[in-house]
């Protein structure tokens, strides 16, 4: 399978946005800050706090990325935990992809 630049950006997309700031040794600074969120109720604040922030990790783990919208959304799994749900949809050399990353309170919260 012939990977190109576009899947690339893609898979950074996704480590940025899976790893928790100050995770990385040498480089605290890199990932997003969501996992700080995952026990706010989700509304318009939270989701412009996130909105901020997926810009801000992006911008600075990415910026090849061309940021066109941000979405969030919380869903209740069937073990009452909940997830905050962000979609990116984003473009790259006129390409446009989505990514999708969800993070679960622990402990059933």
């Amino acid at each position: 399978m012939t990977r190109t630049d576009a899947d690339v950006v893609a898979d950074n997309i996704q480590r940025i946005l899976e790893t928790r700031k100050g995770e990385r040794p040498m480089r605290p600074g890199t990932g997003a800050g969501i996992w700080d969120f995952v026990f706010e109720n989700v509304g318009a604040v939270l989701n412009a706090r996130i909105d901020h922030e997926v810009r801000r990790s992006l911008g600075e783990g990415e910026p090849r990325a061309n940021i066109i919208s941000i979405s969030v959304y919380e869903t209740t799994r069937s073990d009452e935990s909940k997830n905050i749900v962000v979609n990116v949809i984003w473009s790259f050399r006129r390409e446009m992809r989505q990514t999708v990353v969800s993070y679960t309170s622990p402990g059933g919260g």
